[in-house]
């Protein structure tokens, strides 16, 4: 029987098993990494960043004083959000209407993949 020329290179024959090993760990990492992403996207996790980027187009907003919630989940492979802002108590609703609507329309313009937003005013100190 030939012996193709293996009898004087042993190492060779531990490269099958340690390349299999090598490959087992790579296939293993991108799961968990899968895993992680996919459980996260089941419990509506968004990027802590996205939610700071959302924050800071609201109070960008002249008339918002305070962005009193915002929670941004997402809806198959786009976002959603709601946001309640304080507002000065003196404006009367159309003017609280017309501030909401700029905010709703600087997180539109200013978070990508986020395609709605509902936006909630309440007159500044109403809510402990």
């Amino acid at each position: 029987m030939p012996s193709y020329g293996y009898q004087n290179a042993p190492r060779i024959v531990l490269a099958d098993p340690i390349i299999g090993l090598v490959i087992t760990v790579a296939i293993l990492g991108v799961l968990r990494s899968a895993i992680r992403q996919v459980g996260a996207r089941l419990m509506d996790a968004v990027d802590p960043d996205l939610v700071t980027q959302a924050t800071a187009a609201i109070a960008s907003v002249d008339g918002v004083l305070d962005v009193r919630e915002l929670r941004i989940r997402w809806i198959g492979h786009t976002l959603r959000a709601e946001a309640d802002i304080d507002v000065d108590p003196a404006l009367n609703l159309t003017a609280a209407h017309d501030i909401a609507h700029h905010a709703e329309a600087h997180l539109l313009t200013d978070v990508s993949r986020l395609t709605a937003a509902t936006v909630h005013t309440s007159p500044a100190g109403a809510h402990p």
